[in-house]
């Protein structure tokens, strides 16, 4: 059984070409603060994010988590991203109410400035509201607005496990053996780029779609922490283009980041931290 690690090669390599890269103080200080920006208001949006994806899951499945795996699994997630207990049953609670609506799920896809790509993944009550504000921001922030798959084909979906700890490469190897997961990508370098781990002394462990169920189920049974998410990896790795083009595209992402509708925002754009 061989483990291949294809992609985590190629955006290993376009990580370091743009290491090498003569940037600019400029650069630099706009990655901190952008790394600032987004740390600042992680903790809120994380919070809501997961109120809707359990108001989602309970409303389909009733509140009783021995019954509602999909609930239970949603908590598990949650804690691990260290949302406050009150915040998961207060969610539980609201979506028994008559008045609570409905969420749905839809994508967004743009092209910005230096050919910049992006997916803004909404979860939203208000359809309507959700994709004339979407579309608002790429209007202001001169995007150009792609047909539903044309961005979205540059990507990989991929099954994102982040851990809680450390996990040595011997370690993640016997675990994917013992589930039957034989393609796995395990990164632990935290650098500010989104597709590696969220914080320091944690990693990040990707997989197939198909894989993810049987290895966070076995990791879950032996303690571990970790949080299981879907994500997009760019297939040939991340972009940094000009200076101006640069902050433009942080602008813009920022500018999805802050609306209330938006789950998350991924790009190729190179967000990597530098000296």
């Amino acid at each position: 059984m061989g483990f291949t690690n294809h992609f985590h090669h190629r955006t290993n390599a376009v990580v370091s070409v743009s290491k090498r890269m003569n940037l600019s103080m400029g650069r630099a200080a706009a990655v901190r603060a952008n790394t600032k920006a987004r740390t600042d208001g992680a903790k809120a949006k994380n919070n809501n994010r997961f109120a809707k994806k359990i108001i989602m899951a309970t409303k389909a499945g009733g509140p009783d988590t021995n019954s509602n795996r999909q609930l239970a699994q949603v908590i598990a997630d949650a804690k691990a991203n260290d949302v406050p207990m009150d915040v998961i049953k207060r969610n539980i609670e609201k979506a028994s109410a008559t008045n609570q609506a409905d969420y749905n799920e839809s994508l967004f896809e743009f092209i910005g400035p230096g050919g910049i790509y992006y997916i803004i993944n909404v979860l939203t009550d208000n359809d309507n509201r959700a994709a004339s504000d979407v579309n608002l921001v790429g209007k202001k922030h001169n995007l150009k607005s792609s047909s539903k798959g044309s961005v979205a084909f540059n990507f990989l979906k991929k099954a994102r496990l982040d851990i809680g700890k450390i996990v040595e490469e011997d370690e993640i190897m016997e675990l994917c053996l013992e589930s039957g997961v034989d393609d796995y990508d395990l990164r632990t370098i935290c650098d500010g780029n989104p597709v590696n781990p969220k914080a320091e002394n944690k990693c990040t462990v990707y997989v197939e779609m198909k894989d993810m169920a049987a290895l966070r189920d076995l990791m879950r049974s032996k303690g571990y922490q970790l949080e299981t998410s879907v994500t997009n990896i760019p297939k040939d790795g991340c972009i940094a283009p000009s200076d101006e083009e640069y902050d433009l595209n942080l602008a813009a992402i920022a500018a999805f980041e802050a609306l209330d509708d938006v789950d998350s925002v991924e790009t190729n754009l190179d967000l990597t931290e530098t000296d």
